[in-house]
């Protein structure tokens, strides 16, 4: 296998560090203190809890849904008449996690509030224990134990802390589907269903984890013995197909299409090419139907489905005819993605947001140009992808990275855990541990 596809694809097994039993006794421990950790920090400087003063942080479409599905009216928009329509706006893991919350503490409810936070800081938690697990795998204990600090300290986490959106669930969705892949053994097919059943349910989660399939494809044929290629790769994808099958029947029942995703893909792309898209800062909301009346009417009239593919329409005319201003676009929200709204002067959030926005990113470019040897491209191929998708559409809220960022701060780990040895010696990754890989300076 060349040097360029080496650096896409896991190190083989050989080069990475062993789990022990200790290992798995300490990620549980980092779940729980990293949860303490952050419910202390919400605590200390989020009290009160009620996300029901603002719209936007209790999840806005995302908590309109799950209060319809708490209601007893199913998985639906509600309309101005009383009624509702079905919808498939949103992936349906994190309204129905949010509509359980609301059967137990009532919808919108400070109550609520209290759980969504609590659940926020689980998560964030288990993503950090999960985050040890991998950088112990590429690197040793010491780069685990700094990925998990990373995950738990850095300022994304705690500036959507107190918000009902599905970004820290993506986030241990995405972290757990790049561990699988990073995780294959003698069994192939095993390890097919593997892959296939964690990008799965990342894809009930948020459709932007479509971004991972090519990755997924990618190392499910290269990164084994070819023989059992083709068996990998049809375990990955039938696993794949039945945990996405209960969602994309309903769709076809309810909406006559079978979306695998979600239902609202060509409104974004229309939100975020429309004629005065700049006038709003690239975050999308002018032409969105949540928040334009004409829009909202053209939803409510014509259904989700028409209302979507006549956004697509309209987004793919306006770009046809100013490809010059979609491609200066594009790479502005490309660079916003990743470097914060610098157009705008950061005037929106607070500065320790944003230093640490483009901080972890630094720190992540140093630490994957670094790492060659440990399959970094096959990373950070896959948080350019999952980038590509919200430069094209609409750049919107920061909270848009927060699912990629677990790649970030693992890259963030290895910069500062690794050492290199002066010549073609090891790369160790603590005193007195391993080598986690072999240098080819």
């Amino acid at each position: 296998m060349s040097r360029w596809w080496a650096w896409f694809l896991p190190p083989p097994a050989s080069r990475l560090c062993p789990l022990e039993s200790r290992d798995g006794w300490l990620a549980i421990a980092i779940v729980g203190i990293g949860t303490g950790i952050k419910a202390f920090g919400a605590w200390l400087f989020l009290t009160p809890f009620d996300l029901t003063t603002s719209a936007w942080r209790f999840g806005f479409e995302v908590g309109q849904i799950a209060a319809n599905v708490e209601a007893g009216r199913g998985f639906t928009i509600a309309t101005t008449d009383g009624g509702a329509i079905p919808t498939a706006w949103a992936s349906p893991a994190y309204p129905l996690l949010l509509a359980a919350i609301f059967r137990v503490w009532g919808a919108f409810t400070a109550g609520a509030a209290d759980a969504v936070v609590a659940l926020n800081c689980l998560l964030l938690g288990a993503t950090a224990g999960l985050l040890y697990v991998f950088g112990l795998r590429l690197a040793g204990r010491r780069a685990g134990g700094i990925a998990a600090v990373l995950v738990l300290a850095q300022p994304g986490g705690w500036q959507f802390l107190a918000w009902a959106w599905p970004s820290h669930l993506l986030a241990l969705a995405l972290s757990l589907h790049l561990l699988a892949l990073f995780s294959r053994g003698p069994r192939r097919a095993r390890w097919g269903v593997g892959l296939g059943a964690t990008l799965g349910f990342a894809l009930l989660v948020d459709g932007a984890a479509i971004a991972l399939l090519p990755v997924t494809l990618l190392v499910a044929a290269r990164g084994g013995e070819a023989r059992a290629a083709p068996w990998t790769l049809l375990a990955a994808l039938v696993s794949l197909v039945v945990v996405l099958s209960p969602w994309v029947l309903r769709n076809q029942r309810e909406l006559g299409v079978l979306n695998p995703l979600r239902g609202n893909v060509g409104v974004n792309l229309w939100v975020g090419n429309h004629p005065d898209n700049r006038a709003e800062s690239y975050h999308g909301i002018r032409r969105s139907p949540w928040h334009d009346r004409s829009e909202a009417r053209r939803l409510l009239e014509r259904g989700e489905v028409a209302y979507d593919g006549d956004c697509r329409a309209r987004a793919i005319d306006w770009i046809a005819e100013h490809p010059s201003r979609f491609a200066s676009d594009t790479a502005l929200r490309f660079s916003g993605f990743w470097l914060g709204e610098w157009w705008a002067g950061y005037g929106h959030i607070a500065w320790i947001y944003s230093f640490g926005h483009v901080a972890l990113f630094a720190l992540a470019a140093s630490g994957a140009i670094r790492w060659r040897e440990l399959g970094s491209g096959c990373l950070a191929l896959v948080a350019l992808l999952f980038s590509l998708s919200y430069s094209v559409t609409v750049h919107g809220h920061g909270r848009y990275r927060i699912p990629i960022d677990p790649v970030l701060c693992l890259f963030g780990a290895l910069a500062l855990a690794g050492r290199r040895v002066p010549g073609s010696g090891p790369v160790t990754s603590g005193e007195g541990e391993r080598p986690a890989v072999e240098s080819r300076s």
